[in-house]
């Protein structure tokens, strides 16, 4: 068998049948029938059937796959870190196993980044269950990014002309922003698809272990990006998967604490010392005010947490 030029790898925790189901749809991208390529999953210390079925289906299927068995759950960095240790390919995709594939969204990416040696990053266009436009990365953490965002002034028209976004908003919110809906380069792209180059992984480090879910691949992204400076991330609108969300966390609080702690983190390691005590207040306040608004319980247990 060729060596593979590209290694896919897919974190698996508890999510046996779609893990399956986004198995079957790499397999599905026509463009890769001429591209050797493998797959890794590493199965984070699942509880279900998740590596019964995958050995199934490794047996069922004509393609390079290996599982790697952790006995606890590692995280989402540093099991994606495992998987890069051993792939052979030059060119790695991070891959949620909660997406599908649409197309030849894959070998599309696969051959853009290939002939674009000024792109470090790229990304497909990420998709909701009903196929309307999910929002995928933006720009990095900032003072001022963060400050709109938990106050949420970047909700109102024109301020994420004069602040570039945290998070851009998609097509269907009321501003109608088209930020999604063209090919254009930004800060850094979700994790769920990331496709980069191994030579630069092997120079950064990978992701960075202290982050356990959430928040990981902005940092990544900005440490390829010191590393390469003239480099550029792009978002990509020919390929485009569906992406469900959420398929891993364990509790609806941990999404939400973890995105806080993920921030906290990005300025505690790449900010001024100075910044650090105002942007945790920023989350506080971000997070009492969705309880208010909400009345949830969960985002008074962030607040108290952060």
């Amino acid at each position: 068998m060729n060596k593979p030029i590209l290694s896919i790898i897919i974190i698996s925790y508890n999510t046996a049948d779609i893990t399956i189901n986004c198995l079957k749809s790499i397999l599905q991208d026509k463009g890769l029938k001429e591209t050797p390529f493998e797959i890794i999953v590493i199965d984070n210390n699942s509880h279900d059937d998740s590596l019964k079925k995958i050995e199934q289906f490794h047996k069922q299927n004509n393609c390079q796959l290996q599982i790697i068995k952790n006995k606890t759950n590692s995280g989402f960095g540093k099991a994606n870190n495992q998987g890069v240790k051993i792939a052979q390919g030059n060119y790695i995709l991070y891959l949620n196993s909660d997406t599908i594939i649409l197309h030849s969204a894959i070998s599309q990416s696969l051959d853009w980044l290939s002939s674009h040696p000024e792109c470090s990053i790229c990304t497909a266009q990420l998709l909701n269950k009903d196929k309307t436009i999910q929002a995928s990365g933006g720009f990095f953490p900032t003072l001022g990014n963060v400050f709109t965002w938990c106050l949420s002034l970047d909700d109102l028209p024109f301020v994420n002309r004069l602040v570039k976004p945290l998070h851009p908003h998609t097509p269907h919110f009321y501003t109608k922003d088209k930020f999604y809906t063209k090919d254009h380069t930004q800060d850094w792209v979700t994790g769920a698809f990331m496709l980069t180059r191994k030579p630069l992984l092997d120079k950064t480090g990978g992701f960075d272990e202290d982050y356990f879910m959430y928040g990981e691949e902005v940092e990544l992204s900005y440490r390829i990006k010191q590393s390469t400076p003239n480099n550029q991330v792009w978002y990509l609108i020919g390929p485009q998967i569906i992406h469900l969300g959420g398929a891993s966390a364990t509790s609806r609080l941990d999404p939400i604490l973890n995105e806080y702690r993920g921030i906290l983190s990005f300025f505690k390691k790449h900010r001024p010392t100075w910044q650090y005590p105002f942007v945790r207040m920023l989350l506080k306040i971000n997070a009492f005010s969705r309880f208010v608004i909400h009345f949830s319980p969960i985002y008074l247990q962030a607040c108290s947490k952060i």
